[in-house]
C-alpha cells in the first residue's frame, strides 16, 4: 500500500466516523469558538504538543561516532545531520467528553558521514550519504471522565508508520492520566503509558507532569518526565524564551540486501537536545521560532524488522555537537469536523 492510498483510507475513515454520530451526540451543547479557541491557544503556547501543526528544520553539526557490527568495531568517523520535521493535528469528532483526532507527521533526515577510518575490508573509507523519510498517520481517541468524583483522562491511539514502500509498522498506545493537584500557580499530574510496539524500551512507562509559576521571578517551570524539563521566561507580550532539555526518538526503515544481514531492518535513534529557544507570535495564530544548543546522540541501533531494539546487530556510539533549529508553528484554528 502506497502513502497516497494510506492517506485516502485515513481520510475516508474520518468521514465515516463523523457520519456515524447519533442524533443525541449531534444535540450536545457546543461551545463557541470565541470561548474555546483563545483558551486552547494559550495552552498551546505553553505546551507545543497541543499546537495545530509545526514545521521545523534541524541542522546538527558533525560529531564523533563509532560503528559496531555484531559487537565488532566497524568504523570511526564524523556524522552530521539535517532533518525536516512536520506535524499536523486534525480534530475529527467531538461529543460530550469524548474526542477523536487524526495526526499526520513527516520526517526527512540526511545523514552525512565523513573522515571515516574503516576497520573492515568490506566497509569503504569513502564518505557515506544516506537519506531517509518516515510518514506517520495516527488516530487518537480521548475521554475525560471521573472515578469516585476525581477527574481522570483516558486516551488510546493507533499509529501507522510508512516509508516510500508502504506501511512498515503499526503501533498502539494507551494512556491514563490523573490530576493530583491544581491551583492558579501550579499543577501536578501522574499517569501511565502502555505501548504495544516491539521496538519500545518498556511496554509500560510512568509519566509525571508538573507546572509551577514563580511569581517573583516571572518564570514558568515545566517538567514532563521522562521526556522534558524546561523553564520559560516571557520577554514581551508576543515573545518568550525557553531553556531546557528534551528527549526524542525516531524510526527509519531500511532494506539492506546484504549477505548475513536481515533484508528489512529498522534504525532507531534516541537523542537529547539541550539549549535555548526563542519564539515570537508573528500573527494571531502563527509562531516563529529559533533554537540552538547541544545535540547528544544517546542511542542509534539497527535491528531486524521483527526483533526488539535490544536485539540489535549494528549500533553507533554517539558524541555531542552543536545544533540550530528553525520552526514555524500554528496555534489551534480548526474545529472538529463533526460535533
Amino acid at each position: 500500500m502506497n502513502i497516497k492510498r494510506l492517506l485516502l483510507l485515513i481520510l475516508l475513515f474520518h468521514a465515516l466516523t463523523a457520519t456515524a454520530q447519533t442524533e443525541n451526540q449531534k444535540g450536545t451543547k457546543k461551545l463557541t469558538d470565541t470561548t474555546t479557541m483563545p483558551i486552547m491557544s494559550q495552552y498551546a503556547i505553553s505546551y507545543p504538543r497541543l499546537r495545530q501543526g509545526f514545521l521545523a528544520t534541524d541542522i546538527i553539526a558533525g560529531r564523533n561516532i563509532t560503528g559496531e557490527l555484531n559487537g565488532k568495531k566497524l568504523y570511526e568517523g564524523k556524522m552530521a545531520m539535517e532533518r525536516i520535521r512536520e506535524n499536523f493535528n486534525i480534530p475529527v469528532v467531538q461529543w460530550a467528553r469524548n474526542s477523536i483526532t487524526g495526526t499526520i507527521s513527516y520526517q526527512h533526515v540526511h545523514f552525512q558521514t565523513g573522515q571515516i577510518t574503516s576497520f573492515s575490508p568490506e566497509f569503504p573509507n569513502t564518505d557515506q550519504s544516506i537519506n531517509k523519510s518516515t510518514v506517520g498517520i495516527t488516530l487518537s481517541f480521548s475521554r475525560a471522565d471521573s472515578i469516585f468524583g476525581h477527574p481522570v483522562n483516558y486516551s488510546g491511539s493507533l499509529t501507522g508508520l510508512a516509508d516510500d514502500k508502504g506501511i512498515e509498522r503499526v503501533n498502539y498506545l494507551g494512556l491514563i492520566s490523573v490530576p493530583i493537584s491544581k491551583s492558579k500557580y501550579s499543577s501536578f499530574n501522574v499517569g501511565l503509558i502502555v505501548v504495544i510496539d516491539p521496538s519500545a524500551v518498556s511496554p509500560v512507562i510512568p509519566i509525571i507532569s508538573y507546572w509551577h509559576k514563580f511569581q517573583t521571578a516571572d518564570l514558568d517551570l515545566y517538567v514532563e518526565l521522562p521526556t522534558k524539563i524546561a523553564v520559560k521566561k516571557q520577554l514581551t507580550k508576543r515573545s518568550w524564551v525557553v531553556v531546557g532539555s528534551e528527549l526524542g526518538s525516531n524510526l527509519y526503515f531500511f532494506e539492506l540486501n546484504q549477505p548475513a544481514l536481515p533484508d528489512k531492518a529498522i534504525l532507531k535513534t534516541v537523542d537529547i537536545r539541550s539549549g535555548a529557544s526563542f519564539e515570537y507570535l508573528a500573527t494571531k495564530k502563527l509562531i516563529l521560532g529559533v533554537s540552538g544548543g547541544v545535540y547528544t546522540g544517546i542511542s542509534t541501533r539497527l535491528f531486524d524488522h521483527n526483533d526488539k531494539s535490544s536485539d540489535y546487530f549494528f549500533r553507533t556510539s554517539n558524541g555531542s555537537s552543536p545544533y540550530i533549529s528553525f520552526s514555524i508553528s500554528f496555534l489551534p484554528f480548526l474545529k472538529s469536523i463533526k460535533r
